[in-house]
């Protein structure tokens, strides 16, 4: 496994993330930065490939917009350390502002894995699970 350099590291977090974020975007597109056998480790949550689509499509159905700004990134062979803030609009005219710190494993290119915790900085406490949050739970 080649190392990654912070620059491509950089370019997939990035991507990955407004992608994520992007409502006009449908979800399966985040296949491009996700692999199938992808698991996310989220606020006490454990979500699978499926799960984490399932994710997105929550997310994406009650943001009008968001983008988020890499604090700080670290990369380490394959993995990716960084610490983000989420800044979004939801469709309801409520903004949110959350602090993220993630480590990504990354395998040829796609995130295999992410261990995350989410901290809303801004917003209503029903978003505090805007990090995890499926569709099951969607406010």
């Amino acid at each position: 496994m080649s190392e990654l350099s912070e620059d491509q590291a950089r370019v997939l977090i990035e991507g990955a993330i407004a992608s994520l974020l992007d409502p006009q975007q449908d979800a399966d597109h985040l296949t491009r930065y996700f692999a199938p056998d992808y698991t996310q480790e989220v606020d006490g949550k454990r979500l699978t490939f499926a799960g984490f689509i399932d994710h997105a499509r929550a997310l994406k159905a009650s943001l009008r917009c968001g983008h988020a700004t890499i604090e700080r990134l670290v990369v380490s062979g394959d993995t990716i350390a960084d610490i983000h803030v989420v800044e979004a609009d939801k469709k309801n005219g409520d903004a949110i502002r959350v602090k993220v710190i993630a480590f990504f494993t990354v395998r040829d290119g796609k995130i295999v894995g992410v261990d995350e915790l989410t901290h809303l900085l801004d917003g209503s406490d029903a978003d505090r699970d805007m990090g995890s949050r499926t569709s099951h739970e969607q406010r």
